[in-house]
């Protein structure tokens, strides 16, 4: 009996194995696979979520007031400037006197001259494109008359510089273009300055018109005051590093005067309106 039963397990294995052969080979597959695959994930897992954790949250967008830094620190909005530099000047110029006055018309023959412009400024940056400046000046138009003079004995060259020497007080506002380049910094200049009249000299008003006289700011048939407008570059360079207070300014100009220049009915005087183009150039020094 019990070898028969023995016989008959062993076929029976062998008749199992024979039709399912799939299956058995699956009955005695080792378990320990799918254990260390689900260890290895866990471990994925638990890597992911401490690296998350330790990513820096992302921070609220704000809104920025101009999308160009300041020419300035923020703590250094305000700035003394001193430019001085050559202009060239000349001017516009009306309809000649009327011929009974008996004074000759050479106002129509000048010619450019090389003036003088000078500004004392205070300056403050009032975003990080815009600033303002205001200050006192000195603005010098000229003009020059060739002239030849004959007479019996022989001809005359005359060379005569007529000058308009004002008092100005400058209005400019700057808008920067762009970021500054490293040290470099570029800004559109615009503004206009009120002039009071010093004194000069002209050729206009004398017998010959080969004469000049001199004007004082009392005796003259120029207007006392007068309103000018200008347009031109802001250049800066920034001496010494970005930490630097100082910097070198360049500023070409031009200036037009807008308001009569020549007080009405002044007797062989022709109307004008000087004009110049020029370069001031001095320093900027950063108070805070």
């Amino acid at each position: 009996m019990h070898r028969r039963s023995g016989f008959s397990e062993s076929q029976g294995q062998d008749q199992i194995a024979g039709q399912h052969p799939v299956a058995y080979s699956n009955q005695i597959k080792p378990v320990a696979a799918p254990r260390s695959e689900s260890i290895a994930t866990l471990n994925a897992r638990a890597t992911l979520i401490t690296l998350t954790a330790l990513a820096p949250l992302p921070t609220a967008p704000t809104a920025r007031p101009d999308s160009t830094p300041a020419l300035y620190p923020l703590a250094r909005r305000w700035a003394l400037l001193a430019l001085a530099g050559p202009t060239l000047s000349y001017r516009t110029i009306g309809p000649a006197p009327h011929p009974t006055t008996g004074y000759p018309d050479f106002a129509h023959l000048e010619r450019p001259s090389v003036g003088l412009g000078a500004q004392v400024q205070v300056r403050r940056v009032l975003s990080g494109r815009w600033a303002l400046a205001v200050g006192m000046g000195y603005h010098e138009y000229a003009t020059h008359l060739a002239l030849q003079q004959g007479d019996s004995v022989g001809a005359t060259h005359l060379s005569l510089r007529d000058t308009y020497r004002l008092l100005t007080l400058p209005v400019q506002l700057s808008y920067a273009l762009g970021a500054p380049r490293g040290r470099l910094a570029k800004a559109l200049l615009f503004g206009a300055e009120v002039g009071w009249y010093r004194g000069g000299r002209s050729t206009e008003g004398s017998s010959c018109g080969c004469q000049q006289q001199t004007y004082s700011a009392t005796d003259s048939l120029y207007a006392a005051y007068s309103l000018a407008l200008s347009l031109g570059l802001d250049l800066r360079y920034r001496i010494g590093g970005r930490a630097s207070r100082w910097q070198w300014v360049v500023q070409p100009t031009g200036r037009y005067i807008l308001t009569p220049f020549v007080k009405p009915n002044s007797s062989g005087f022709s109307q004008r309106q000087p004009f110049s183009l020029g370069i001031l150039t001095g320093l900027s020094w950063d108070i805070r």
